[in-house]
């Protein structure tokens, strides 16, 4: 924990920032390893086990660039309807966590009906934008 002056209490050190400091524990030039001890709270021990012993999920940041994707493959005419966008995102490293981490991605439903429903209007919204900016 440290003292955030702005809010006017002790928060925890984000988990990030945790992972950094110890990355830097030693000294690279003379030492080869390194040791990081770090103090909790009994009941928050298990958290930073759990991020210390496992691996961090990495999430995708498609759905955040969706737009020049589907743009681009539109423009040297690989995809050709909604159809073929869906079909296309199926084979990308965003459908594989969206199914694995859905509420990440706004999913509401993690059925196979509702990752459809999602991925059609995701889509709809993204094709809607490119023809309305003449893009398509």
């Amino acid at each position: 924990e440290f003292f955030d002056g702005k809010t006017g209490k002790y928060v925890d050190f984000p988990v990030t920032d945790v992972l950094q400091m110890m990355g830097r524990a030693g000294r690279p030039q003379f030492d080869e390893t390194g040791v990081a001890c770090i103090f909790v709270h009994e009941p928050k021990k298990n958290f930073y086990r759990k991020f210390l012993h496992e691996p961090f999920p990495v999430e995708s940041s498609l759905h955040e660039q969706l737009h020049e994707h589907v743009n681009a493959e539109i423009a040297t005419d690989s995809l050709h309807n909604t159809r073929d966008v869906i079909e296309y995102l199926t084979w990308t490293y965003y459908f594989r966590r969206l199914v694995m981490n859905p509420a990440y991605y706004g999913l509401e439903d993690p059925s196979p009906a509702g990752i459809e429903k999602h991925l059609s209007t995701l889509i709809d919204s993204v094709l809607t934008d490119l023809q309305k900016f003449g893009c398509v």
